[in-house]
């Protein structure tokens, strides 16, 4: 029986995922992702115009995924500062949970943009605004609930913070040299970096919010 047109999709994007976890953009061809899929070559095209194309819209999936659990974690949280906590703690349990999720995603944060104006690079860049809008909204209500210093601008300190984090998730080869070296967990070194961000805007700590209840 011929696979519906969402489920060819879905094969096209899972393949691709599983590529570029396993050998890196460098080593993902549309050759290689129609074998994948069991699809014909000429099938991808139908979908997706070219590779940067294919890499926006697993990328574009990829955030959504996320987004969608990070919701979750952060309206389990009534302050500003316990929410975008939340969205730092969910990233490192998102990942550490998903190998292939997170080994997919520290190679396409290098994904370079071709066309601003593909519909799948539209939906990258709006599934990772909404991201840096759900982190504003959590400084906002902290700001507000004064939990959040109230000297910042919530979206451009969100979507620094976002890429400081980025940075942390994909080290480069000294920094992976020295957490060895030094004998240090990558999800512990992830866990002490988004604390350095928290602790650069929050007024009062959730800790401290428990403490003084």
């Amino acid at each position: 029986m011929e696979r519906k047109k969402g489920e060819k999709r879905r094969a096209i994007l899972d393949a691709t995922e599983k590529l570029v976890a396993e050998n890196g953009m460098g080593g993902m061809t549309m050759g290689k992702v129609a074998i994948d899929a069991d699809v014909a070559t000429g099938t991808l095209y139908l979908y997706f115009k070219n590779k940067g194309s294919l890499l926006a819209a697993v990328n574009a999936r990829l955030n959504q995924e996320f987004n969608d659990y990070l919701r979750g974690k952060i309206n389990e949280y009534s302050t500003g500062s316990e929410k975008v906590r939340a969205m730092g703690e969910g990233t490192v349990k998102f990942f550490a949970a998903n190998p292939q999720k997170w080994m997919a995603v520290t190679e396409l944060y290098q994904m370079k943009v071709q066309d601003p104006e593909d519909p799948h690079v539209q939906e990258f860049l709006k599934a990772t605004n909404e991201m840096v809008q759900m982190m504003a909204d959590g400084y906002r209500q902290g700001i507000k609930d004064g939990t959040i210093r109230k000297d910042l601008d919530p979206v451009p300190t969100a979507i620094f913070n976002r890429m400081a984090f980025s940075n942390a998730f994909t080290p480069t080869t000294e920094q992976k040299l020295l957490l060895k070296h030094n004998k240090i967990d990558f999800e512990h070194y992830l866990r002490v970096a988004f604390e350095l961000i928290v602790r650069s805007t929050h007024e009062i700590l959730p800790d401290d919010l428990k403490n003084s209840s």
